[in-house]
């Protein structure tokens, strides 16, 4: 089925929403950098989320007549999968750990802007998946909850946090604070509540990576009381220990930290990604184009004006070779990549 038709049928059926075609995404990532989208959904709330899911996984509407696959969600590759007709779609929180390619996306992509947040008995907290994790931590710390302000300055939704399990300032996972998860299935077609202890978690990974049928609508969080001017003097100190050297005008964190076993044999303790490619390759400030390695931390990239994804990718590839070459290892990306690249 060709996307004119699909745009046609979801403008019929959803007045109200915004739905565009050939919309550009750049704007819509932390980096600025990205081709347009085939069709863009700009949802609101959880509701008119999970009807147009439904609206097109539903019996006898759009994808009907085969078998739907398994879509996308912030932070899946569009290189494995796609919707029936060779139509991806791709689920946006923040586009704060995706590169999109300057071609853009062949498919539909969602900007999910859910924002409804309540509380709940024993100390829990509901949230929706298109909550900004600055506004989750700031509407903890003002009803009396601490525990969240660990996860200062990370450009994420909650519904990435959830599906990407990221990790705060003081170790802790996000899953460590999960009591439940609300989802959307595209398969059945239903929205289901998981205990968040029946899924599978460690670090920067949840078993949602690796079922995309699960679409992330909501999350209760189990946070406690505590001294609340402490946790946002915390909160105040991180943003200001990382603004100095992490730029929001990166995706983040570029590539994972090698694990301590890869790190013994080399430099008898674990060392970071950033540093290994400041101090071992020498990489730090390298630019391709616009594109460039931080000076400040050499796990970002920066985009300085006008950087293609073309570019950004092109140092990604300088890092992984001159690391193969010099320790015969690969970095494993942290960052995922939308598009064709």
């Amino acid at each position: 089925m060709d996307t004119q038709k699909i745009y046609s049928q979801l403008l019929s059926q959803f007045p109200d929403i915004e739905i565009y075609q050939n919309h550009p995404l750049a704007p819509y990532t932390t980096v600025k950098i990205g081709g347009p989208a085939d069709i863009f959904i700009y949802t609101k709330n959880s509701k008119d989320f999970t009807e147009i899911l439904k609206y097109l996984y539903g019996k006898d509407n759009v994808f009907s007549a085969r078998k739907p696959l398994k879509p996308f969600y912030e932070g899946a590759s569009t290189s494995k999968n796609s919707l029936p007709g060779e139509i991806p779609i791709i689920i946006l929180g923040n586009g704060s750990n995706i590169l999109i390619s300057d071609t853009g996306i062949r498919g539909i992509v969602f900007k999910n802007s859910s924002n409804k947040i309540e509380i709940l008995p024993n100390n829990q907290i509901k949230v929706d998946s298109g909550v900004q994790l600055p506004q989750l931590i700031n509407f903890s710390l003002d009803h009396g909850l601490v525990g969240l302000e660990e996860f200062a300055y990370i450009p994420s939704s909650v519904g990435g946090a959830v599906f990407g399990n990221i990790h705060g300032f003081d170790k802790h996972d996000f899953n460590q604070f999960l009591d439940s998860i609300e989802i959307f299935d595209l398969i059945t077609n239903e929205l289901m509540s998981y205990r968040a202890n029946k899924l599978k978690w460690s670090y920067d990974y949840s078993s949602l990576q690796g079922q995309r049928n699960l679409i992330v609508v909501s999350a209760t969080l189990n946070l406690h009381p505590g001294d609340t001017k402490a946790a946002k003097q915390k909160y105040q100190d991180i943003i200001g220990k990382k603004i100095t050297n992490q730029s929001m005008k990166s995706l983040g964190c570029v590539f994972k930290n090698p694990l301590e076993s890869v790190c013994l044999p080399i430099w008898g303790e674990k060392k970071g990604a950033g540093w290994i490619i400041d101090n071992e390759l020498n990489l730090k400030g390298t630019s391709i184009g616009d594109a460039q390695i931080s000076p400040l931390h050499a796990n970002f990239i920066l985009n300085n004006g006008h950087s293609t994804a073309t570019d950004y990718l092109k140092l990604i590839n300088l890092v992984q070779s001159q690391m193969q070459t010099k320790y015969n290892f690969q970095f494993e990306l942290e960052i995922k990549l939308f598009g064709k690249f």
